[in-house]
């Protein structure tokens, strides 16, 4: 994957549990870990040539370093949406994420 692929910025989040003056316990997702990506195009597999890309608004997939803060239990910040990590596809020192976005 060379450099000059990442364009997109992804902020992760993880939640953290702070405790109030009043003694409360409150559960916050706080920022962890920013890094450059790269978005996967997705294209539509058919019998026929097609230079079309095909349109999921709720899923996306993103090629980022691999960086040990990138776990499951993050959200990623991308595009001024909250993103939750479906899946995570390690090869070389490159991991393949495939986010869904999250109604918030």
């Amino acid at each position: 994957m060379r450099a000059g692929l990442l364009k997109e910025t992804l902020i992760f989040e993880a939640l953290t549990k702070e405790k109030t003056p009043s003694g409360a316990i409150s559960k916050e997702y706080k920022e962890v870990f920013r890094c450059r990506a790269y978005r996967k195009k997705q294209s539509i597999i058919t019998g026929d040539e097609s230079a079309k890309e095909q349109f999921i608004g709720q899923m996306t997939v993103m090629l980022v370093r691999k960086y040990p803060q990138i776990t499951y239990n993050c959200r990623v910040k991308w595009a001024e949406c909250t993103w939750e990590i479906k899946m995570i596809e390690p090869r070389d020192n490159e991991l393949t994420l495939t986010l869904k976005k999250l109604n918030t």
